[in-house]
Protein backbone atom coordinates (compact mmCIF):
# COMPACT_ATOMS: atom_id res chain seq x y z
CA UNK A 1 0.00 0.00 0.00
CA UNK A 2 1.17 3.23 -0.50
CA UNK A 3 2.03 6.06 2.04
CA UNK A 4 -0.71 8.41 0.29
CA UNK A 5 -3.53 8.98 -2.37
CA UNK A 6 -3.93 12.42 -3.85
CA UNK A 7 -7.62 12.62 -5.18
CA UNK A 8 -8.52 15.06 -7.38
CA UNK A 9 -12.43 15.40 -8.10
CA UNK A 10 -12.22 17.02 -12.14
CA UNK A 11 -15.17 18.11 -14.27
CA UNK A 12 -14.64 19.46 -17.46
CA UNK A 13 -11.18 20.79 -16.38
CA UNK A 14 -9.01 20.41 -19.76
CA UNK A 15 -7.44 24.44 -19.30
CA UNK A 16 -5.61 23.45 -16.01
CA UNK A 17 -5.51 19.78 -15.38
CA UNK A 18 -1.93 19.46 -16.70
CA UNK A 19 -0.13 22.08 -14.14
CA UNK A 20 -2.36 19.91 -11.58
CA UNK A 21 -1.02 16.95 -12.41
CA UNK A 22 2.29 18.04 -13.03
CA UNK A 23 3.12 19.58 -9.75
CA UNK A 24 1.57 16.27 -8.28
CA UNK A 25 3.41 13.96 -9.85
CA UNK A 26 6.87 16.32 -9.27
CA UNK A 27 6.76 15.63 -5.75
CA UNK A 28 10.13 15.10 -3.98
CA UNK A 29 8.71 11.91 -2.29
CA UNK A 30 7.62 8.88 -4.46
CA UNK A 31 5.24 6.59 -2.61
CA UNK A 32 2.22 8.51 -3.67
CA UNK A 33 -0.57 7.41 -6.52
CA UNK A 34 -2.77 9.45 -8.31
CA UNK A 35 -6.74 8.86 -8.04
CA UNK A 36 -8.53 11.40 -10.63
CA UNK A 37 -12.16 11.51 -10.83
CA UNK A 38 -13.31 12.33 -14.26
CA UNK A 39 -16.89 13.10 -12.89
CA UNK A 40 -18.82 13.44 -16.46
CA UNK A 41 -16.48 15.65 -18.44
CA UNK A 42 -17.21 16.79 -22.13
CA UNK A 43 -14.36 18.08 -22.77
CA UNK A 44 -10.50 16.70 -22.99
CA UNK A 45 -9.96 16.24 -19.83
CA UNK A 46 -10.42 11.96 -19.36
CA UNK A 47 -8.25 12.40 -22.46
CA UNK A 48 -5.54 14.42 -20.86
CA UNK A 49 -5.47 11.96 -17.45
CA UNK A 50 -5.54 8.76 -19.09
CA UNK A 51 -2.29 9.73 -21.31
CA UNK A 52 -0.65 10.83 -18.14
CA UNK A 53 -1.94 7.30 -16.77
CA UNK A 54 0.49 5.82 -19.98
CA UNK A 55 3.32 7.56 -19.05
CA UNK A 56 3.39 6.82 -15.08
CA UNK A 57 1.60 3.89 -13.57
CA UNK A 58 0.39 5.53 -10.42
CA UNK A 59 -1.79 7.98 -12.55
CA UNK A 60 -5.61 6.23 -11.97
CA UNK A 61 -8.32 7.40 -13.95
CA UNK A 62 -11.80 6.37 -13.15
CA UNK A 63 -14.43 7.92 -15.16
CA UNK A 64 -18.61 8.02 -14.07
CA UNK A 65 -21.87 10.40 -14.98
CA UNK A 66 -21.64 13.76 -13.69
CA UNK A 67 -22.84 13.64 -9.97
CA UNK A 68 -21.13 16.13 -8.24
CA UNK A 69 -17.64 17.18 -6.49
CA UNK A 70 -19.12 15.54 -3.39
CA UNK A 71 -19.80 11.70 -4.68
CA UNK A 72 -16.48 12.22 -7.10
CA UNK A 73 -14.47 12.70 -3.54
CA UNK A 74 -16.29 9.96 -1.71
CA UNK A 75 -15.69 7.61 -4.87
CA UNK A 76 -12.21 8.73 -5.05
CA UNK A 77 -11.55 7.68 -1.35
CA UNK A 78 -13.73 4.01 -2.24
CA UNK A 79 -10.82 3.81 -4.96
CA UNK A 80 -8.05 4.89 -3.37
CA UNK A 81 -5.17 2.34 -1.83
CA UNK A 82 -3.16 5.22 0.35
CA UNK A 83 -2.68 5.12 4.20
CA UNK A 84 -3.46 8.78 3.78
CA UNK A 85 -5.76 11.00 1.47
CA UNK A 86 -5.04 14.32 0.21
CA UNK A 87 -7.21 16.08 -2.02
CA UNK A 88 -6.61 18.34 -4.57
CA UNK A 89 -8.70 20.93 -7.01
CA UNK A 90 -8.14 20.34 -10.68
CA UNK A 91 -7.89 24.16 -10.78
CA UNK A 92 -4.94 24.56 -8.33
CA UNK A 93 -1.42 23.07 -7.71
CA UNK A 94 0.61 21.43 -4.39
CA UNK A 95 4.06 22.36 -4.01
CA UNK A 96 6.84 19.84 -4.68
CA UNK A 97 7.84 18.76 -1.09
CA UNK A 98 4.55 18.67 0.44
CA UNK A 99 4.07 14.49 0.14
CA UNK A 100 7.94 14.72 1.69
CA UNK A 101 6.56 17.23 4.79
CA UNK A 102 3.48 15.54 5.66
CA UNK A 103 5.65 11.45 5.59
CA UNK A 104 8.10 12.83 7.73
CA UNK A 105 5.38 14.57 10.29
CA UNK A 106 3.28 11.58 10.36
CA UNK A 107 6.50 9.26 11.10
CA UNK A 108 7.21 11.92 13.89
CA UNK A 109 3.94 12.23 15.69
CA UNK A 110 3.10 8.60 15.27
CA UNK A 111 0.63 8.33 12.73
CA UNK A 112 -1.90 11.02 13.69
CA UNK A 113 -5.78 11.25 12.27
CA UNK A 114 -5.03 14.41 10.58
CA UNK A 115 -2.24 17.20 9.29
CA UNK A 116 -2.86 20.49 8.28
CA UNK A 117 -0.68 22.44 6.17
CA UNK A 118 -0.86 25.90 4.85
CA UNK A 119 -1.68 28.01 1.79
CA UNK A 120 -0.67 30.35 -1.18
CA UNK A 121 -4.01 32.25 -2.28
CA UNK A 122 -3.64 32.30 -5.92
CA UNK A 123 -5.36 35.21 -7.86
CA UNK A 124 -6.99 36.56 -4.46
CA UNK A 125 -9.29 39.52 -3.90
CA UNK A 126 -7.08 42.47 -2.93
CA UNK A 127 -8.93 43.41 -0.27
CA UNK A 128 -9.59 40.45 1.85
CA UNK A 129 -7.02 38.72 4.29
CA UNK A 130 -4.58 36.65 2.28
CA UNK A 131 -3.57 34.70 5.07
CA UNK A 132 -7.52 33.53 5.51
CA UNK A 133 -7.09 29.56 5.20
CA UNK A 134 -3.62 29.49 7.29
CA UNK A 135 -3.30 28.70 10.60
CA UNK A 136 -0.04 27.99 13.17
CA UNK A 137 1.27 28.46 16.61
CA UNK A 138 3.49 26.34 17.57
CA UNK A 139 2.34 25.50 21.14
CA UNK A 140 -0.89 24.02 19.12
CA UNK A 141 0.61 21.71 16.78
CA UNK A 142 -0.62 18.83 18.11
CA UNK A 143 -4.20 19.10 19.26
CA UNK A 144 -7.43 16.54 19.46
CA UNK A 145 -9.89 17.27 17.11
CA UNK A 146 -11.81 19.03 19.33
CA UNK A 147 -8.94 21.45 20.61
CA UNK A 148 -8.28 22.30 16.80
CA UNK A 149 -11.94 22.71 15.91
CA UNK A 150 -12.33 25.58 18.87
CA UNK A 151 -8.57 26.67 18.55
CA UNK A 152 -9.21 27.11 14.73
CA UNK A 153 -12.65 28.97 14.99
CA UNK A 154 -11.37 31.73 17.76
CA UNK A 155 -8.74 32.55 15.43
CA UNK A 156 -11.84 33.59 12.95
CA UNK A 157 -9.37 31.54 10.12
CA UNK A 158 -11.00 29.20 7.75
CA UNK A 159 -10.79 25.68 7.88
CA UNK A 160 -13.31 23.71 6.39
CA UNK A 161 -11.24 22.95 3.04
CA UNK A 162 -10.78 19.73 2.04
CA UNK A 163 -7.38 20.65 0.22
CA UNK A 164 -5.83 22.14 3.43
CA UNK A 165 -5.52 18.50 5.23
CA UNK A 166 -3.92 15.16 5.00
CA UNK A 167 -6.55 12.28 6.10
CA UNK A 168 -5.61 9.23 7.23
CA UNK A 169 -7.87 7.39 4.96
CA UNK A 170 -9.78 5.36 8.14
CA UNK A 171 -10.99 8.42 9.41
CA UNK A 172 -13.58 8.57 6.58
CA UNK A 173 -15.12 5.10 8.19
CA UNK A 174 -19.04 5.91 8.48
CA UNK A 175 -18.87 9.03 6.98
CA UNK A 176 -22.13 9.68 4.78
CA UNK A 177 -21.62 12.74 2.27
CA UNK A 178 -24.07 14.69 1.79
CA UNK A 179 -25.11 14.81 -1.84
CA UNK A 180 -24.39 19.19 -2.07
CA UNK A 181 -23.07 20.87 -4.92
CA UNK A 182 -21.22 23.53 -3.06
CA UNK A 183 -20.73 23.26 0.95
CA UNK A 184 -20.49 20.53 1.19
CA UNK A 185 -16.81 20.87 3.13
CA UNK A 186 -18.67 23.12 5.78
CA UNK A 187 -20.87 19.63 5.89
CA UNK A 188 -17.73 17.06 6.25
CA UNK A 189 -14.56 18.81 7.34
CA UNK A 190 -15.94 19.69 10.59
CA UNK A 191 -17.20 16.22 11.76
CA UNK A 192 -14.34 14.59 10.08
CA UNK A 193 -12.15 16.64 12.26
CA UNK A 194 -14.24 16.31 14.84
CA UNK A 195 -13.90 12.37 14.99
CA UNK A 196 -9.93 13.17 15.32
CA UNK A 197 -7.65 11.62 18.17
CA UNK A 198 -4.75 13.74 16.83
CA UNK A 199 -4.34 16.70 14.54
CA UNK A 200 -1.16 18.04 13.78
CA UNK A 201 -0.43 21.36 11.96
CA UNK A 202 2.50 22.24 10.17
CA UNK A 203 4.02 25.91 8.74
CA UNK A 204 4.99 24.62 5.88
CA UNK A 205 2.95 26.11 2.72
CA UNK A 206 2.22 23.13 0.64
CA UNK A 207 -1.03 24.13 -1.76
CA UNK A 208 -1.43 26.89 -4.29
CA UNK A 209 -5.35 27.59 -4.31
CA UNK A 210 -6.45 29.30 -7.37
CA UNK A 211 -9.25 32.02 -6.20
CA UNK A 212 -11.89 33.16 -7.99
CA UNK A 213 -12.55 30.47 -10.71
CA UNK A 214 -15.20 31.96 -12.92
CA UNK A 215 -15.78 28.02 -13.44
CA UNK A 216 -16.44 27.03 -9.87
CA UNK A 217 -20.33 26.53 -8.99
CA UNK A 218 -19.30 29.13 -6.00
CA UNK A 219 -18.44 32.19 -8.33
CA UNK A 220 -21.87 31.65 -10.57
CA UNK A 221 -23.79 34.53 -10.96
CA UNK A 222 -27.26 34.94 -11.03
CA UNK A 223 -30.53 34.62 -8.30
CA UNK A 224 -31.10 31.02 -8.83
CA UNK A 225 -27.41 29.94 -8.46
CA UNK A 226 -27.85 32.30 -5.47
CA UNK A 227 -30.83 30.48 -3.92
CA UNK A 228 -29.30 27.28 -4.80
CA UNK A 229 -26.16 27.86 -2.62
CA UNK A 230 -28.34 29.13 -0.03
CA UNK A 231 -30.37 26.39 0.38
CA UNK A 232 -27.18 24.19 -0.13
CA UNK A 233 -25.97 26.20 3.18
CA UNK A 234 -28.75 25.28 5.48
CA UNK A 235 -28.28 21.19 4.19
CA UNK A 236 -24.48 21.60 5.36
CA UNK A 237 -25.80 23.55 8.49
CA UNK A 238 -27.86 20.70 9.46
CA UNK A 239 -25.98 17.88 8.26
CA UNK A 240 -22.61 19.24 10.58
CA UNK A 241 -25.05 19.73 13.62
CA UNK A 242 -26.45 17.03 13.55
CA UNK A 243 -23.19 14.82 13.70
CA UNK A 244 -21.31 17.17 15.98
CA UNK A 245 -24.24 16.62 18.23
CA UNK A 246 -24.20 12.53 18.14
CA UNK A 247 -20.42 12.52 18.56
CA UNK A 248 -19.67 10.85 21.60
CA UNK A 249 -15.84 12.65 21.64
CA UNK A 250 -18.13 15.89 21.90
CA UNK A 251 -19.03 17.55 25.76
CA UNK A 252 -22.25 19.07 25.77
CA UNK A 253 -20.09 22.70 26.51
CA UNK A 254 -18.16 21.54 23.01
CA UNK A 255 -21.00 21.19 21.46
CA UNK A 256 -22.71 24.55 22.63
CA UNK A 257 -19.38 26.12 21.52
CA UNK A 258 -19.01 25.02 18.18
CA UNK A 259 -23.26 25.24 17.76
CA UNK A 260 -22.47 29.09 18.14
CA UNK A 261 -19.86 29.16 15.92
CA UNK A 262 -22.20 27.49 13.24
CA UNK A 263 -25.25 29.70 14.33
CA UNK A 264 -22.75 32.83 13.35
CA UNK A 265 -21.97 31.16 10.30
CA UNK A 266 -25.51 30.99 9.76
CA UNK A 267 -26.10 34.85 10.38
CA UNK A 268 -23.60 35.38 8.44
CA UNK A 269 -24.75 33.12 5.50
CA UNK A 270 -28.03 35.08 5.68
CA UNK A 271 -26.74 39.02 6.07
CA UNK A 272 -24.70 38.17 2.43
CA UNK A 273 -27.96 37.26 0.68
CA UNK A 274 -29.78 40.03 -1.64
CA UNK A 275 -32.72 41.24 -0.58
CA UNK A 276 -35.39 39.48 -2.37
CA UNK A 277 -33.67 36.23 -1.03
CA UNK A 278 -33.63 36.77 2.28
CA UNK A 279 -37.46 37.86 2.14
CA UNK A 280 -37.97 34.56 0.45
CA UNK A 281 -35.66 32.51 2.69
CA UNK A 282 -36.15 34.36 5.77
CA UNK A 283 -37.97 31.26 7.49
CA UNK A 284 -36.05 28.72 5.92
CA UNK A 285 -33.02 30.43 8.06
CA UNK A 286 -35.00 31.18 10.93
CA UNK A 287 -36.63 27.80 11.65
CA UNK A 288 -33.44 25.75 10.85
CA UNK A 289 -31.53 27.22 13.51
CA UNK A 290 -30.71 25.31 16.44
CA UNK A 291 -30.95 27.34 19.95
CA UNK A 292 -28.28 27.46 22.30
Amino acid sequence: MCNFSVIIPAFNAERSIRKCMDSILNQTHENFEVVVINDGSTDGTAKIVANYGKLDPRVKLFNFENSGVSEARHRGIVNSNGHYIVFVDSDDEVNPELLEKLAKVIKKHNLPDVVRYQCKLVNDVPYKNHDRYNFYNLNQESLTGIEALKAWSLSGRKYAVYWLYAFKKELFKGTEFPALKCYEDLAVIPTLIAKAQRVVTIPYVGYKYTYNNSLSITNMEGLDKERERALDFLEAYKYAVLNLRVNPLISNNDFLFLLEDYNIRLQDKFESLPKRLKEELKLDFMFVRVRV
